[in-house]
């Protein structure tokens, strides 16, 4: 046992230290091109957030007859298109589509994304939620990222702005999205791309017609974005970047509650297993992170009943929160979120319970998202 946290400990430590290489290379968009974008946001029951969002795409810096702007409207049943129609009656670059009936074996999402992209023309596709709210230089600022030989561009986002008023459950999604968003940026930069967010991303049009679209993720409820990288990554050659640049960022509304939040990780969480069959050393890692949070949890637990190897698990988590304090800082420092250290000891200690918890859902268990309940576990199994 000992000789396993041992081992454990010495893999996650080195691991933090390739994420905190990575994050120190920050690499500026190079390219001057205008190129031709393609906004797609898929809408389902926002009709409270949808406006905010289209409005700051009509304020945006690159010029107008290089972008449109496509709403897919998923079976929303409140006033969501009502919204969508005001925007497109007074924005001639600014179109809908509402999707009702989806195909047997297609998550809704996937192929609302999926039925935007077939009906653009642009080189460059960006995508965002419709709860998120951008930059006026997002999309100028996105396509510097786009150098010929890159396919794929990873944005960075966050839940909600720093001066924000947030409550302490939202802040704490913040604080963890944060460190989501370090471990992206950090993998990419040492190009071992693992995590990416829908809520700001981009890709060409070409990389994702090479992969056949979401063919082959069709079937998963999530992993419209992390999926699709891994699949841009391990079929194409284009190069995969992270956009460092604060103008690019996006930000995304925190869930409201505990329950909601829960859900919207056990979603995330369910893509994980499946990264075996796309990129192996992700799914080492996430497999390493799980089973060293377990190991610590059931090994401290064990260890306080029958005072045996007390001190040793008590090793390992002392150098476990260094590790994560660590990668927490770095994280913070490079996305000038500092005001969200403080927190680092509640996430700390709700941590390990948290990840055993929304790791063994997310793989067994099922969830709840925009009104409609998954299982984690699919029958479908394409590589």
């Amino acid at each position: 046992m000992l000789l396993t946290l041992y081992i454990l400990t010495t893999l996650y430590v080195a691991t933090i230290i390739l994420f905190l290489i990575g994050l120190s290379k920050k690499k500026p968009g190079t390219n001057r091109d205008r190129l031709t974008v393609t906004v797609i946001v898929a809408a389902r029951n926002e009709e409270h957030t949808i406006g905010n969002i289209l409005q700051d795409l009509t304020r945006q810096t690159y010029p107008v007859s290089l972008y449109r702007v496509i709403v897919v409207n998923d079976g929303s049943t409140d006033n969501t298109q009502q919204v969508i129609d005001s925007f497109t009656r007074r924005y001639d670059y600014i179109t809908s589509s509402n999707i009702q009936d989806i195909p047997a074996g297609f998550s809704p999402k996937k192929y609302a994304l999926q039925c935007a992209i077939n009906s653009s023309t642009s080189e460059i596709i960006l995508t965002t939620d419709a709860d998120c709210r951008v930059h006026p230089t997002w999309i100028e600022n996105m396509v510097t990222y786009f150098t010929p030989k890159t396919g794929f561009v990873i944005g960075f986002s966050q839940f909600g702005a720093k001066n924000e008023p947030q409550n302490c459950i939202e802040r704490l999604q913040a604080f963890d999205f944060l460190q989501m968003m370090g471990v992206a940026a950090g993998t990419c930069n040492i190009g071992v791309p693992m995590a990416a967010s829908g809520q700001n991303l981009g890709y060409r049009r070409d990389a994702f017609m090479q992969i056949g679209g979401f063919t082959r993720i069709a079937h998963r409820v999530s992993g419209d974005d992390v999926l699709l990288l891994q699949l841009v990554k391990k079929y194409t050659d284009y190069r995969i970047v992270f956009a460092a640049d604060p103008r690019s960022r996006a930000f995304s509304a925190p869930q409201p509650d505990l329950v909601s939040f829960i859900n919207q990780r056990i979603r995330w969480a369910s893509n994980g297993s499946y990264q075996l069959f796309l990129n192996i050393p992700f799914f080492a890692y996430l497999l390493l992170y799980y089973v060293f949070s377990f190991f610590i949890l059931f090994g401290l637990s064990c260890s306080f009943f029958t005072h045996h190897h007390q001190a040793f698990f008590l090793s390992g988590l002392l150098i476990k929160l260094l590790a994560d304090f660590a990668i927490t800082l770095k994280s913070a420092l490079t996305f000038q979120r500092t005001d969200l250290l403080k927190y680092f000891p509640v996430w700390f200690i709700v941590q390990l319970p948290y990840i055993v918890y929304v790791g063994f859902l997310g793989t067994f268990g099922s969830f709840k998202w925009k009104e409609r309940r998954h299982n984690a576990v699919v029958n479908k199994n394409r590589s």
